[in-house]
């Protein structure tokens, strides 16, 4: 599939999730690459519902891209379908040291370079700050994470704050040349987060099975090993990767320099941010 047959087409305004969906197969992205050809799709239906004289050429592109998607979407579901369950882990109430990094820190790795979550909740201020601590940990440990996509349920009380934190954590993690896009589904129910490299992860409250701070001042207001956690359970599952394995690149991104030493790794990520 190449981008000359579409970008001929003077009557078809140019769609930059379809020229992502290309860039995103062409290197390997298989799921993020099936959720823009989906955009794409959506986006066509609309330009061909809105104008009559452009339902032909919409049809036509709409065919093309609904077959891809479909053939994407039939991979995954094998890989998934021959999927094993690898861990069952049970979190008991008041249960400590289940922060991210102790929990997941195995499966996230130099094999991921995708990463797709499913969290329903997301509008109060501690559910933001456990999406960010969950991100810290994912971009620490995968030096080689190039897409973030997540899910979750718009925000019915404060919808435009919702979408400004949103926005705000997409921006600074393309700092990291880390592109993360989100989709609002009301229907949303299910909790998961997808690698890439094959992994699924099931927790049955999602990143939030941490119980309250008491208050401000006390452990585990940044490290969440301290936190007492709410009884839930993970269920942890291997298929095939949905991604090409990683090939050394020439420049690496800013994320991707990790220091060998591990006293020194907080000061490597926060040089990400710098200014000089």
């Amino acid at each position: 599939m190449s981008q000359a047959h579409y970008s001929d087409e003077e009557d078809l305004p140019k769609l930059e999730s379809i020229s992502n969906a290309l860039k995103c197969e062409q290197t390997g992205h298989i799921m993020e690459a099936i959720l823009l050809y989906e955009e794409s799709i959506f986006k066509l239906n609309q330009l061909s519902n809105s104008d009559p004289k452009k339902q032909h050429l919409c049809g036509k592109y709409l065919k093309l891209y609904e077959a891809r998607a479909k053939q994407l979407r039939d991979q995954v579901r094998g890989h998934l379908h021959a999927s094993k369950m690898l861990e069952h882990i049970v979190i008991e109430r008041d249960a400590r040291g289940r922060s991210y990094q102790r929990l997941l820190g195995a499966y996230l790795n130099d094999s991921v370079k995708e990463a797709h979550l499913n969290e329903p909740h997301l509008s109060e201020q501690h559910q933001f700050k456990n999406l960010l601590n969950f991100f810290e940990v994912l971009v620490k440990n995968c030096r080689y994470l190039k897409y973030i996509r997540l899910t979750t349920r718009p925000d019915p009380a404060l919808p435009k704050n919702q979408l400004h934190v949103l926005q705000q954590i997409r921006a600074d993690l393309a700092t990291g040349n880390i592109h993360m896009n989100f989709q609002l589904d009301e229907t949303l129910h299910d909790r998961k987060i997808v690698l890439s490299s094959g992994v699924v992860i099931k927790i049955g409250r999602g990143l939030h099975y941490f119980e309250p701070t008491e208050h401000m001042y006390t452990l585990g207001l940044c490290d969440y090993d301290f936190r007492k956690c709410l009884a839930t359970e993970v269920d942890v599952w291997k298929c095939r990767a949905f991604s090409k394995p990683h090939k050394e690149p020439t420049e690496r991104p800013a994320y991707k320099q990790p220091p060998k030493d591990p006293e020194n790794h907080a000061q490597g990520l926060a040089n990400v941010y710098s200014s000089d």
